[in-house]
């Protein structure tokens, strides 16, 4: 096994498997990740022994994410400054809204929900932990386009697909956009990925540089005042950001 590359391969790997719930064969994983199946072989069976992956099926032999990943995730939720902060107030955010919200980071040209708290008299649809999506297309991504220095070059290069009729596929229209997001401090999202959702965000900074987003999500409603919630979940993530740079992690 090329010893070069196996970190990067395991990771890979998982990343994989964290994207197909149902499970997947060893020959799926190898042909997708275009790597040998003796190496995703004896990749999966170290993982096994450690219990970051189990078989899902063990007659059809589908391979899916383990506990041990699901612990080390709940000792990253207990243990960082960031989910301790925030918690208060984005759960004050939901439950006054009757909404969904969520705390977000970027990976290269996607963003990734790493915490949500659903509100009990929350009424729609919500996405999952780990769930990646793009930047143009959602609130937070274009949260992470106005506000982070290392994600605005992304807009020359990333890809716009359409996702609704609401979808900014235009890169001008995109850096208007942006250039009205930096003005009010906070993004918002309307029909854009998806057709009967809305969605508010906000950055949060730690010594200057922004290290996530937070964010609320409903039905859209025409008559919505996204401007008041826009301001709202402002104001939070401003406290939430003072209060990181006051703990100094």
């Amino acid at each position: 096994m090329d010893g070069k590359n196996i970190v990067q391969k395991a990771v890979d790997v998982l990343f994989f498997l964290a994207t197909h719930p149902k499970g997947s064969k060893m020959s799926d994983i190898a042909k997708e990740l275009r790597y040998p199946k003796a190496t995703i072989f004896d990749i999966l069976k170290t993982l096994m022994k450690n219990d970051f992956v189990h078989y899902i099926d063990i007659q059809k032999k589908l391979y899916g994410i383990g506990s041990q990943l699901y612990a080390l995730g709940i000792n990253y939720l207990d243990s960082s400054t960031l989910f301790t902060i925030a918690r208060p107030y984005i759960t004050l955010l939901a439950d006054k809204y009757e909404k969904t919200t969520f705390i977000a980071k970027r990976h290269y040209d996607k963003i990734t929900c790493v915490y949500k708290y659903v509100s009990p008299y929350a009424r729609a649809p919500t996405g999952n932990i780990g769930d990646q999506k793009h930047l143009h297309s959602t609130s937070i991504g274009k949260c992470y386009l106005a506000f982070d220095v290392d994600a605005f070059p992304l807009l020359d290069t990333i890809a716009l697909p359409a996702f609704t009729p609401y979808t900014i596929t235009s890169r001008d229209q995109l850096r208007a956009n942006i250039e009205e997001i930096r003005s009010r401090g906070y993004s918002w999202e309307q029909r854009e990925s998806h057709i009967r959702m809305a969605c508010v965000a906000a950055p949060i900074f730690q010594f200057g540089s922004m290290i996530g987003t937070i964010s609320m999500t409903g039905w859209y409603k025409e008559d919505e005042d996204f401007t008041g919630q826009g301001n709202e979940i402002v104001q939070f993530a401003r406290i939430i950001s003072n209060e990181l740079g006051k703990s100094g992690d």
